[in-house]
């Protein structure tokens, strides 16, 4: 837990530094007047002003890693977050421990001791560096991670920006189509009041009992069209219907509950294409859509194309990232359907009837595709307005790699070139070495500033580089381990036994090794059942005439079977 002061330091250094740089800039020329008007402490400033050394600047060897070591985690979080693999505070905590213990060692000395790394130090770490902070992770399909980046998000607006210029759409002609499956019974985790007497917030569910999909479809000015729900069932049921139901409202039925070829053709033709007809056959719409099997078959294609109807596909597995149903739609409207369910459960416990799901989905959907959020969903995907930054921004460029210059060109300064061997005192760290170093070489008036500059940046390239190796060691070593640990996994085998369900190791070796035995028995009686085949008779005739055709020149080959 932070201490007390340390709520108030970063407001007093922020306010610290303002003062110096007022009292510097001749806005306040006294300190006394620039200690006022910040509200700092006169000996504090004054003491800062001589020294010009920061807080943080200060606290540097006092640190358990020195701000090379840190600038190194900080990149590896970025690239790990960048790769699909966000690191956890334990993960990081581990990797300061590894970069604080690989240090290098300028002498054979045994390293000392050091206190671990906790928490308070990751508390500290984010504040240093406010580019860094904590976040739930959500799990994400690997194709959807990898195919939803810069370049194929840059290549979709610009096809988008493309159609938009050709034909003009306003935003009540462009549309954004997509189904989403309901599990009947399954709920979703909410906030809930309890005793503090009661050690438990379970809610209970009547479980999960079939699956309803629901095609649905709205535009940019904010306006759903009528939905269709898809029943798993053969046949539709009326009673399934509520008297409730808007008019407009399509219904239809499927094995699995899901959509299929047909019943996508089924509604661009009896739900979108009447419902989104424009008064001037000539006004053409946009369909925007993923690319679902039963959204591209040719006969959906061809309708299309004779009703002016223009479709664009999302690029693959980048819907969570382009799609306004995905983004802001899908999500309230499962979750007010959660609450409407609920509603119901609290009351029976028994299996919830389909026309009781169907009115609590008329409730929530009623909630949840508000003109609003409609309007925020195609916002927040940047297709109307037409603003690709607004996903773009969520996918920063690769930083480009610095290149080292292994040649000098010919009017390369002498100190530019390699390093030469030398030798720091003995028991120094190597942070500590170039602190040494730098010290003597400021306190030198002989060096050139020039050289002064380059011996410090190069005493921060090897640290960089030392902290980098050591990360990447540990990240090589963690592959191995695993890899290995993949190698000796064993090729199993299945085993029936026929009434029992639980097996020790030493049940399961006793199986397989009677198993194999059964198994080498088999083979071998197979083997023994298999007869020999009997050799074909000769006559003396062929005999004769075998030896004949060897001692002629005939160029055919007689092949006889024994």
């Amino acid at each position: 837990m932070p201490r007390p002061n340390q709520t108030i330091l970063p407001s007093y250094e922020s306010r610290l530094q303002a003062a110096m740089a007022s009292h510097k800039s001749g806005e306040s020329p006294s300190l006394r007047e620039a200690a006022a008007k910040f509200d700092v402490n006169r000996t504090t400033l004054q003491y800062r002003v001589s020294r010009t050394t920061t807080r943080s600047a200060a606290n540097t060897t006092r640190q358990s890693l020195s701000p090379t070591e840190e600038q190194t985690l900080r990149r590896w979080i970025t690239r790990l977050t960048r790769t699909g693999y966000p690191m956890t505070p334990a993960l990081a905590i581990q990797m300061a421990e590894e970069l604080r213990s690989g240090r290098v060692r300028l002498s054979r000395a045994s390293p000392s001791d050091h206190r671990p790394i906790g928490y308070s130090w990751l508390s500290r770490f984010r504040n240093r560096h406010p580019d860094i902070s904590g976040a739930w992770s959500r799990p994400i399909d690997r194709d959807r991670f990898n195919g939803a980046n810069r370049e194929a998000i840059q290549r979709w607006f610009d096809a988008v920006s493309e159609q938009y210029a050709q034909h003009q759409y306003p935003p009540d002609r462009i549309y954004n189509m997509d189904e989403s499956g309901f599990a009947v019974g399954a709920g979703q985790s909410s906030r809930v009041l309890v005793s503090v007497h009661n050690k438990t917030s379970w809610k209970k569910i009547t479980g999960r009992s079939e699956w309803i999909t629901a095609i649905e479809c709205v535009n940019a000015a904010g306006i759903p069209i009528a939905p269709m729900l898809i029943y798993k069932s053969k046949f539709l049921h009326s009673g399934w219907i509520p008297d409730s139901a808007p008019p407009e409202w399509c219904f239809s039925t499927s094995t699995s509950g899901w959509t299929s070829d047909e019943l996508g053709f089924e509604w661009i033709t009896r739900v979108f294409e009447p419902n989104t007809r424009p008064d001037d056959p000539s006004q053409r719409r946009l369909l925007i859509m993923d690319g679902h099997g039963s959204h591209m078959t040719a006969k959906l294609v061809a309708f299309a194309m004779e009703h002016a109807i223009d479709l664009m596909i999302f690029p693959p597995h980048s819907t969570h990232a382009l799609q306004p149903l995905d983004i802001c739609l899908f999500g309230p409207l499962k979750r007010a359907l959660a609450r409407e369910t609920d509603a119901i459960t609290r009351l029976s416990d028994a299996r919830i009837p389909r026309v009781e799901w169907t009115k609590a989905y008329i409730s929530a959907r009623t909630v949840a595709f508000s003109v609003k959020n409609i309007e925020k969903a195609f916002e927040s995907t940047g297709l109307w307005p037409l603003s690709p930054i607004e996903v773009l921004q969520r996918y920063p460029e690769e930083p480009p790699q610095a290149r080292i210059q292994t040649q000098p060109t010919a009017n390369t300064d002498p100190m530019d070139l390699s390093m030469l061997d030398s030798s720091p005192p003995d028991t120094t760290e190597l942070s500590a070495a170039n602190q040494v170093l730098n010290a003597t070489i400021d306190a030198s008036p002989e060096v050139p500033a020039k050289a002064k500059r380059f011996i410090r940046r190069q005493g921060q390239a090897i640290e960089k580089l030392n902290s980098e190796l050591i990360a990447l060691r540990a990240h090589s070593a963690k592959q191995d381990e695993l890899l290995k640990a993949r190698k000796k996994i064993k090729r199993g085998k299945r085993v029936a036994v026929e009434g029992v369900f639980v097996f020790s190791r030493e049940d399961i070796h006793r199986k397989l090794v009677e198993a194999e035995a059964e198994t080498q028995a088999k083979a071998a009686k197979k083997k023994r059942s298999k007869a020999k085949p009997e050799p074909i008779p000769i006559s003396d005739d062929e005999q004769a005439s075998e030896k004949a055709s060897d001692s002629s020149d005939s160029d055919c080959i007689l092949v006889g079977v024994e």
